[in-house]
């Protein structure tokens, strides 16, 4: 369910905005709040040192600084827990970016097997930082590893997508055969999860089909099938895609009342004020589709199976990173 969770969500604050401001907090009060470390320190964020030019790299890292103040990153983490309060991987990571000055909204996936550096635990897979620290150490890993700085997040239950999804009409997606047996396994599970039977509403063939937001959700959890992990994350852009421009479709009546059902299985640091300064700025960038990227990218890692039979991916840090600025900051 992953990505397009936390993101159709947020983005759904857009039209959202009008109704808090028209009606009060009270509507948007409905989220649950969480915190963050004020200190920069704290939150893993470091400004670039040498302001002198001269070489390319001190320009780079003075166009970032300039930039900042025109882009907004914000971590979306979709979790898949199934009691309240419980400590769990995130399934979803991704980072969000406004982007005013050059008027786009910006979505990088981080792959959950990345094999990285957890501030104060070691080395794991980058989506346990959830688990171990909850969002105050996944935004500080995130900051660490990629020079970034992010200071809010949003965090969106599992279940919350499958109502959003329903609330929208569903989402339009290609089914391919070999995605059916997975698909059809990971519904099956949810259908039990919910107390129904197991072979309830299974996909029975391939081609364009208007899937639930339970089949969504399934579609968006298929690991094994195709390049495992890589089109997983391409599955989840699609779906977020779809869902993008389906709540910004959607008339300010409807989607309070859509916003109302999803908003108790959001989490998020962002105050009201700055929801609302937020979704007035995506309104204003008014792009009909989402620019997106992958970390790590393609040729700047390695797949590695460790002693204990985790299977991971070993990133090059470096070249992440420097890919990963030049999509947000557009340093290039």
């Amino acid at each position: 369910m992953k990505k397009k969770i936390a993101i159709g969500v947020i983005l759904a604050f857009s039209a959202a905005v009008l109704y808090g401001v028209l009606y009060g907090y009270s509507f948007l009060n409905k989220i649950n709040r969480g915190k963050l470390p004020k200190s920069e320190e704290e939150l893993g964020i470091k400004e670039p040192e040498n302001k002198d030019k001269g070489n390319s790299k001190v320009e780079k890292d003075n166009k970032i600084k300039e930039n900042k103040d025109d882009i907004t990153n914000i971590a979306f983490f979709g979790l898949d827990a199934r009691k309240k309060g419980e400590n769990t991987r995130s399934d979803v990571i991704m980072v969000l970016s406004i982007d005013r000055k050059n008027n786009k909204i910006k979505v990088s996936s981080i792959m959950r097997d990345l094999y990285v550096d957890i501030p104060g635990k070691g080395k794991n897979k980058i989506n346990a930082a959830y688990a171990f620290g909850g969002a105050p150490l996944a935004v500080k890993t995130l900051n660490t590893l990629f020079d970034l700085n992010i200071r809010n997040y949003v965090t969106v239950d599992f279940f919350g997508m499958e109502k959003l999804i329903d609330k929208i009409g569903g989402v339009d997606v290609n089914i391919k055969e070999s995605e059916i047996k997975s698909l059809n396994d990971c519904l099956a599970e949810l259908n039990i999860l919910n107390g129904d039977e197991a072979d309830y509403n299974l996909i029975k063939e391939p081609g364009v089909k208007r899937l639930t937001g339970r089949q969504a959700v399934a579609y968006s959890r298929i690991r094994y099938a195709g390049n495992a992990d890589y089109e997983r994350t391409e599955r989840q852009r699609k779906v977020l895609n779809d869902i993008y421009k389906k709540v910004k479709a959607q008339g300010i009546t409807k989607l309070t009342g859509t916003l109302s059902e999803i908003l108790p299985y959001v989490e998020t640091s962002l105050s009201n004020n700055e929801i609302i300064g937020l979704a007035f700025d995506v309104i204003k960038i008014n792009s009909e589709n989402l620019d997106e990227y992958r970390i790590p990218v393609d040729g700047c890692y390695k797949p590695e199976t460790l002693t204990n039979g985790m299977q991971v991916l070993i990133p090059n840090i470096p070249l992440n990173k420097a890919k990963l600025h030049e999509f947000i900051y557009e340093t290039k």
